[in-house]
């Protein structure tokens, strides 16, 4: 329990660190990073990640729709054929987590095949 804790604080400090100036994919390889130093089996890590990158992306994404009042998110949802705006936020949410639970499991699995160390469960 105390390192999914670390594992989401990892994830959020440097994914919101990273939100000034870096690519939107950068979580990709910051949570591979705790998947690296942080062994847990990957299916936890997975799952850890996925709430630290849903969680991450979601804040981000509710600062920056909430900045321009809704207009941003009310013109993308109209193109994505009628759309709100928390259905957007909901999409951002689930991409977010995909991309940093996977990234999480690939630093994870990286580590067995360079380190060779048993996963802690």
């Amino acid at each position: 329990m105390k390192n999914a804790l670390y594992i989401i604080l990892f994830i959020l400090i440097l994914g919101s660190l990273s939100h000034f100036g870096l690519p939107w994919w950068a979580v990709v390889p910051i949570a591979a990073a705790a998947g690296w130093f942080f062994p847990l089996a990957a299916g936890k890590i997975f799952s850890i990640a996925f709430v630290a990158g849903a969680l991450l992306w979601t804040t981000n994404a509710f600062l920056l729709n909430a900045a321009n009042e809704g207009i941003l998110s009310a013109k993308v949802g109209v193109l994505f054929q009628g759309l709100k705006g928390w259905h957007l936020l909901g999409i951002t949410a689930i991409l977010g987590g995909i991309l940093a639970g996977f990234g999480a499991m690939t630093g994870r699995l990286a580590r067995d095949v360079f380190v060779g160390s048993k996963p802690k469960v």
